[in-house]
């Protein structure tokens, strides 16, 4: 027991003669600075270091670019981030567990200025842990590449692949959870949304989609997010590992097809995957429609129809459902999986789609049949269920429509997104 207490009292002169000793081991890395333009620095522990080539990153670090500052972090799942000028990026949490991805937690604060996202691995295998923050808004994502722009009156994003859900921070909402928030004031963006970006400000009761275009100006939004989707920010193959610090290369062809417009001002329950019509016209063709949903389409896009040969299957990448009961009122749905087959040799097309509401409960849509080679439009209005589509120009993604009536005098309906 005197041999214990004697050890205890040395370790304790130990670090009263020695205090560095109990500061020896240095945090773990959870990331590595790949590219650095202009001046950038690092705030540690109340210490602040210029950033670098090589800097490492670790969880609580405060980064901050200046006005000719730009940052490239390649984090420990392979997840990359773009630190653009005159931004403050905090890393929170980020943990990285393999083995058991259910330990996965990313967390990001953009207190201001830009910053791009490209997921890694943990956000893939635990989208449900991952959430970057901004002043007024939680951002969450569904396997992603988004640029986010942060003010203290106003966020703003786009997405370049994927999709992002965006929710106002307050009531159910905290800025201490994971993952993305849901609610009535929760939005999806997707990549098919091309030159949309979702936008909230301190004003406004909920998210609204808007073009691009007439963001500029407006509330301190600046037009680096319509320049990101036209190609003048970096590849994500510099992002990933850049060799000559400088230089800043143009963006990667990014997939372009498809968005869903509506007809009406305020989105029926269970939408949250259309843009308002007069958006979804910007630069793009409608293809199919019920009055309510629109499918457009990107004619800017390679015309491929009809030189694919082969068998695609798609994967949902979004979608919106609502019931609407035979008194025409209307409530949620959601959806919860599907298939979609296309036989570009045949023009055929095949999918399965669950649907479910609390009146309902879960329903199976199944429709088959032809696909025109020259528009890639398909409509199939046989059996119990209505279906009409599009293929994108590119045959990268595809889209439909659906309408499944019910035997109480109600049906299900909305719309979906596919791609490969």
């Amino acid at each position: 027991m005197i041999s214990l207490i004697r050890l205890m009292i040395m370790g304790f002169l130990c670090l009263l003669v020695f205090p560095g000793w109990a500061e020896s081991v240095p945090a773990p890395s959870v990331g590595q600075v790949t590219l650095t333009i202009g001046s950038s620095q690092v705030v540690r522990a109340g210490q602040v270091s210029p950033l670098i080539r090589g800097s490492a990153i670790q969880v609580g670090d405060r980064i901050e670019t200046s006005a000719s500052g730009h940052v490239h972090i390649r984090f420990v799942d392979q997840a990359r981030i773009s630190v653009r000028p005159n931004s403050v990026l905090v890393v929170q949490t980020y943990h990285f567990d393999p083995v058991d991805p259910t330990q996965n937690a990313v967390k990001f604060q953009l207190e201001q200025g830009v910053v791009r996202a490209i997921s890694g691995e943990a956000a893939h295998q635990a989208k449900d842990r991952f959430r970057l923050n901004t002043p007024l808004v939680a951002i969450g994502v569904r396997g992603t590449d988004f640029t986010t722009q942060a003010t203290p009156l106003g966020s703003a994003v786009v997405v370049n692949q994927g999709a992002i859900v965006l929710t106002p921070l307050g009531g159910g909402c905290s800025a201490m959870a994971l993952g993305p928030c849901e609610g009535a004031q929760a939005r999806v963006l997707s990549a098919s949304m091309r030159g949309t970006a979702l936008v909230y400000r301190a004003n406004m009761s909920e998210p609204s989609f808007q073009p691009l275009n007439s963001l500029k100006g407006t509330d301190h939004i600046t037009p680096i997010l319509q320049q990101e989707q036209q190609g003048a920010a970096e590849s994500s193959e510099v992002v990933a590992d850049s060799k000559a610090p400088g230089t800043v290369a143009s963006l990667l062809p990014q997939r372009s097809g498809l968005v869903w417009g509506r007809w009406q001002t305020t989105a029926v329950p269970g939408d949250n995957l259309t843009v308002p019509f007069l958006a979804a016209l910007q630069g793009n063709q409608v293809t199919v429609g019920d009055g309510y949903y629109f499918l457009f389409r990107n004619t800017g896009v390679p015309q491929l129809l009809g030189g694919v040969t082969g068998v695609a299957q798609f994967g949902l990448q979004g979608g919106a459902a609502s019931y609407r009961s035979s008194g025409n009122v209307y409530s949620a749905a959601s959806l919860q999986g599907g298939t979609l087959g296309i036989d570009f040799t045949h023009d055929t097309f095949a999918t399965t789609l669950s649907v479910t509401s609390p009146t309902t409960g879960l329903q199976t849509l199944t429709s088959a049949g032809s696909i025109n080679p020259t528009t890639g439009i398909f409509v199939n209005g046989s059996g119990s269920s209505h279906v009409a589509g599009a293929v994108s120009l590119d045959t990268l993604q595809a889209g439909y429509l659906f309408n499944k009536p019910l035997t109480n005098g109600g049906a299900l309906l909305g719309a979906t997104l596919w791609g490969r």
